[in-house]
């Protein structure tokens, strides 16, 4: 990489204030909005930005969901060679998430631009086995669902303090469903699913940072559905319909550095989601025959991080969303829709980042925690857990 890109990147990255390796915890912990930021955990999304965090470690232990947690994942990156000219290498393995059990990456610098590679692989298999009382005996109900995704990205330094992303993503889905060795229903989508994205950091001083942030996706695949919109229950069994959503996101993002200790992000995004539920599966109930939903939504982000202690930073960040549906549901022979659905919600969060050298913890209050400080502060046994998400991460 050149004298005149290292410089301009490390401006930009001082400028954003983000340490080497920022955490989904982090970002979330400032009120989400992470396409906005530049940090290690965009590397899912951004592939081309890989070759920028090399040599760290990434353990998400996840979110609290009830006495347990979701969302836990081990991932590294790591330099093919001291001088990194054969790139940087990532692998990611997740616990619980049904679309990906592992990341597979590739990253590559050079003068003046950076590109990466991604694949992921995901295995989902559900078995119930419910009483039958026309036979009298447990029928055994199976379903698999398989998902290959592969993804290229690329990273272009325009200017000192200026430069872009783009990627894109294409995924291919099996779906099949089985019932005492019956094969019900069997789906097969080939490069449906995609993602294309861009984004532009360019820093208009050296205290200011502006991030324009456009997205286009779908994602088309069978879905096993038991309520409509509303939640009505019509099939407590479940029918496979084909679930095809497209959305479109445009945004802008703005962070700015009083100084190295403190961090200051606002983000403004439009978007626009049309979800059509359709086509169900043959030979299964079809009490629902299609379901067009429509959504435009404005989402206001704010959150910012102040360093207090040399190992103690901490993060609030707020957001405010407003969005209006269309809904339409058909039947057989009739059909109803409903408009002007609208939806107006805010919420906050809270968290901190613990520094111990390379070793940094990243934190995550639950929304009951303030008000209620949560069993460690209180001393009280249950009721209220205090942390909702935490990150490890270690730079090596």
């Amino acid at each position: 990489m050149s004298r005149r890109a290292t410089a301009a990147l490390t401006a930009l990255l001082l400028l954003l204030a983000l340490p080497a390796a920022a955490t989904s915890t982090r970002v979330l912990s400032m009120g989400g909005g992470g396409d906005y930021l530049e940090d290690a955990d965009n590397v899912q999304r951004w592939f081309g930005s890989l070759a920028t965090y090399p040599d760290l470690m990434l353990l998400e232990l996840g979110e609290a969901f009830g006495s347990s947690a979701t969302g836990q994942a081990l991932g590294a990156h790591l330099s093919l060679d001291p001088a990194r000219r054969f790139g940087v290498a990532g692998v990611w393995i997740y616990d619980d998430d049904p679309r990906q059990d592992v990341r597979l990456m590739w990253g590559l610098k050079r003068d003046g631009w950076q590109a990466g590679l991604q694949a992921r692989f995901g295995n989902e298999v559900r078995i119930a086995t419910p009483y039958d009382y026309l036979t009298g005996h447990d029928s055994v109900h199976e379903a698999e669902a398989w998902t290959w995704s592969l993804g290229t990205g690329a990273r272009l330094d325009l200017a000192p303090r200026t430069w872009m992303d783009v990627a894109y993503e294409g995924t291919m889905t099996r779906v099949q469903a089985i019932e005492d060795a019956v094969v019900l229903f069997s789906d097969r989508r080939s490069l449906d699913s995609f993602a294309l994205r861009w984004r532009l950091f360019h820093g208009l001083g050296e205290r200011l940072a502006l991030v324009p942030c456009v997205t286009w996706e779908r994602d088309l695949r069978p879905e096993l559905v038991y309520t409509d919109w509303f939640g009505s229950v019509r099939d407590y069994d479940g029918t496979y319909y084909l679930d095809d959503a497209r959305s479109f996101s445009a945004g802008l993002g703005l962070s700015l550095l009083p100084d190295p200790d403190r961090m200051l992000q606002a983000s403004l995004t439009w978007s626009r989601v049309e979800s059509r539920l359709t086509d169900p599966a043959s030979g299964l109930d079809t009490w629902l025959q299609r379901q067009d939903v429509e959504t435009d939504a404005l989402c206001f982000r704010l959150g910012g991080e102040m360093r207090v202690l040399h190992w103690l930073t901490v993060r609030a960040g707020v957001w405010k969303t407003m969005s209006e549906n269309v809904i339409t549901r058909y039947g057989a022979d009739w059909w109803n829709r409903y408009s002007g659905i609208g939806r107006d919600e805010m919420d906050a969060s809270l968290g901190c980042g613990l520094h111990f050298g390379d070793i940094d913890a990243d934190l995550m209050l639950t929304d009951a925690a303030p008000f209620r400080a949560g069993g460690l502060l209180t001393g009280t046994t249950g009721g209220s857990e205090l942390w909702s998400r935490i990150t490890l991460q270690v730079v090596f």
